[in-house]
């Protein structure tokens, strides 16, 4: 699996996870570890590109030799356990037991790390919330779990005095008529810790603020600060996120540690961009930011390249990156030097994208023992180009791919029959399930949950942020987006992890040609595909001549939808012929206005594309015809779905040198744009690079 989802550069020996974790999966380590000063280390990418499959592959490559423990911050269970008790419990809190429990339970080398700081502060949350006695109980009885750890003399003497003091801890931070009686109640109980060795636990809630150095008033105040108010119970959550790391720091540390257990134990959270991980991160790197050094390893999960939670902070350094694809691990880490600033103590981590040779290796997996290599060939360049090599999207285009007779365009994979969950469908749609309906951005309202989808599948045939409010002001579509703005979801989508294309609204290509496929190839959605394109050119056709951001005029911009919309060729014929450059002064942006027309794709009926860059059909002049060869040989270029075609590159060389020929004035830029656009279709390049296509050869 980590060869596969190309993890081994981060996962084998010696690489950079071994070194964080201070062993290899043997427990063994020969290449000096990170440290003592450990980075919060953030793992970011969109849908698709395998932050959840590095988890795993983390927790069970290295977790038989020291505690690896994942948790998943999206995860409902937590908000319903919570939701059973919400006086004393919130996610995040359960989430914590959970770790804890886990801790509990661990069986490897050096036995179960006991959580006393967690307990005894879970403990008092519980007793400080006015329960009832059963309800008291029962909330005591699930904490004594987290002691039974009775291999080690703090494990042994916590859950013997567990027994006769949780009822006097209950005691201490009940309401303030008991108080005399609290005081006496928590300095025995706290003093008998201390007396078999349990300072550090008095340590942790002595240092709460405004205990004063008292640990006693600490756990008072720890409990009114969960139930005064929300922004109390947060504060609280993350102050028993450090106790519950403190004691997992503990069991690693010292003497008896060294031997007896190995490496680092670790904590990984996964969707820690969801509100219970964003609170527990945002409250650990708040510790880091002021200092705090821990043995215990910390992995986080993230979609944006840049976090919210970091987006916004002034920094006098830039955070730590980490880009497996481009460069060799560290050889150190150490925090930048501005003390106070929550990006100091993180290392980016920009999960990597398959290289083209892992592609080969997962189409060749999934073919068996197919032997046309030039299938295979063709299956391979079609996977490339429309999964941007994104790990996740790779897997599922392999598999439909080797299966498939030769391909005509890429597209054809998107409706190939798969399987999700025991259902079948096309695999367009499984990818749009596990892609997008899996994974909704976190602050799309719950309203829009139910038809995101729908209006992403709509705004894939727009481009700049103008086109796409266009569309959202067509009366159907204005109630689909019911009251969200295309630049709240152009938002949405860059929170979610999707990239940003400065001539593309749908900004990541393989999620634009999933979209376009479900919009032009479903069967209730069909008639969308011509409606939408129709009703932009007719918006474009209206305007009068303007700049436009995409296309370089409102008209090259409303003809290019013509040409999807099924109006044919020979407007934007006659539109290129009428604006043709007599002079040098406008060539450069007629070129530009005949590259943006041509971006149109070309989904069903005949390509008749090749026929017309040999021989013209238009009725007209001299110019528009050999305009009408120029455009279908530029516009089969500008196919991103299929294979390189090297003639239309070489029609379109030919064609541009005859213009220069024929109209001098405009010589000098026709003939650098002929030099020009023919090399890159001789390099199976885009003629007009954009964000989401230049890094991807259209291949054989």
């Amino acid at each position: 699996m980590a060869t596969k989802l190309g993890f081994e550069e981060l996962v084998g020996d010696e690489r950079f996870f071994p070194r964080l974790l201070a062993r290899n999966a043997q427990g063994r380590m020969s290449a000096q570890p990170y440290g003592p000063d450990l980075p919060v280390v953030l793992l970011t990418g969109g849908p698709g590109m395998g932050k959840q499959q590095l988890l795993e592959e983390l927790r069970d490559r290295f977790g038989g030799k020291a505690p690896v423990v994942l948790v998943d911050c999206a995860d409902p269970q937590y908000e319903r356990e919570a939701s059973e008790r919400p006086s004393c419990r919130s996610a995040a809190t359960e989430l914590l037991y959970d770790i804890a429990q886990r801790m509990e339970e661990w069986d490897g080398p050096g036995g179960a790390v006991p959580t006393p700081r967690f307990f005894a502060g879970m403990v008092a949350v519980a007793a400080g919330q006015g329960l009832r006695q059963q309800e008291l109980d029962e909330e005591l009885t699930r904490y004594r779990q987290l002691l039974h750890a009775p291999t080690t003399r703090v494990g042994r003497m916590v859950k013997n005095l567990a027994q006769g003091y949780l009822v006097a801890l209950a005691a201490i931070v009940a309401p303030p008529v008991a108080m005399p009686l609290v005081g006496a109640a928590l300095t025995e109980f706290l003093e008998l810790l201390a007396a078999k060795g349990d300072e550090p636990v008095r340590g942790t809630y002595r240092n709460y603020p405004g205990a004063a150095g008292s640990a006693a008033t600490g756990l008072r105040l720890l409990s009114r600060s969960f139930r005064r108010d929300e922004e109390g119970r947060r504060f609280v959550e993350g102050f028993l996120f450090r106790a519950l790391r403190e004691d997992v720091d503990a069991a690693y540390s010292g003497a008896g540690a060294k031997l007896k257990r190995v490496g680092r134990p670790a904590i990984l959270l996964q969707h820690s961009n969801w509100p219970v991980g964003r609170g527990l991160l945002a409250a650990a790197l708040d510790d880091w930011a002021e200092g705090c050094r821990g043995g215990t390893v910390l992995i986080a999960s993230e979609r944006m390249a840049e976090p919210l939670f970091l987006a916004g902070e002034q920094r006098t350094e830039k955070v730590a990156v980490y880009r497996p694809d481009e460069q060799a691990p560290p050889e150190t880490w150490e925090r930048m030097p501005a003390r106070g600033q929550l990006g100091q103590a993180v290392l980016l981590l920009s999960m990597p994208l398959l290289t083209s040779g892992q592609v080969k290796q997962q189409v060749l997996e999934q073919a068996g023992a197919a032997d046309n290599a030039d299938h295979l060939l063709r299956a391979q360049s079609a996977v490339r180009r429309l999964s941007g090599h994104r790990p996740r999207m790779v897997q599922r285009l392999a598999e439909a791919a080797a299966q498939l007779p030769p391909l005509d365009n890429d597209r054809d994979l998107l409706g190939h029959p798969a399987v999700l969950d025991g259902t079948p469908a096309a695999v367009r749609d499984v990818l749009l399930e596990e892609l997008v309906l899996r994974q909704m951005p976190e602050r799309l309202p719950v309203g829009h949950t139910d038809r995101w989808l729908d209006l992403l599948t709509h705004l894939s045939v727009t481009h700049s942020g103008d086109c796409a409010r266009t569309l959202l002001r067509s009366g159907e579509l204005e109630q689909l987006a019911g009251g969200l703005t295309a630049d709240q979801v152009q938002q949405y989508l860059l929170e979610s992890g999707w990239p940003a294309c400065q001539r593309h609204f749908i900004g990541d290509f393989g999620l634009r040609q999933l979209l376009m496929s479900r919009l032009y190839g479903s069967a209730d959605t069909a008639h969308a595909w011509h409606r939408d394109h129709s009703l932009l050119y007719a918006h474009y056709r209206a305007q009068p001549e303007a700049p436009d951001r995409a296309f370089g005029t409102t008209a090259a911009h409303g003809l290019n939808h013509d040409l999807v919309a099924g109006g044919g060729p020979e407007r934007a014929i006659r539109h290129l012929a009428a604006e043709f450059p007599a002079s040098g002064t406008r060539a450069e942006e007629w070129c530009e206005q005949l590259l943006a027309i041509a971006q149109a794709p070309l989904l069903g009926g005949p390509d008749v594309r090749h026929d017309r860059m040999n021989v013209a059909r238009i009725a007209g002049t001299t110019l528009e015809r050999r305009l009408d060869q120029l455009l279908h040989a530029v516009w089969l270029c500008e196919e991103r779905t299929r294979p390189a075609n090297t003639a239309a590159g070489d029609k379109t060389r030919e064609l541009l040198g005859d213009l220069a020929l024929e109209y001098p004035d405009a010589a000098p830029v026709l003939a650098g744009r002929a030099e020009e656009w023919g090399k890159r279709a001789d390099g199976k390049r885009p003629l007009q690079p954009c964000a989401c296509t230049s890094h991807i050869s259209q291949g054989s």
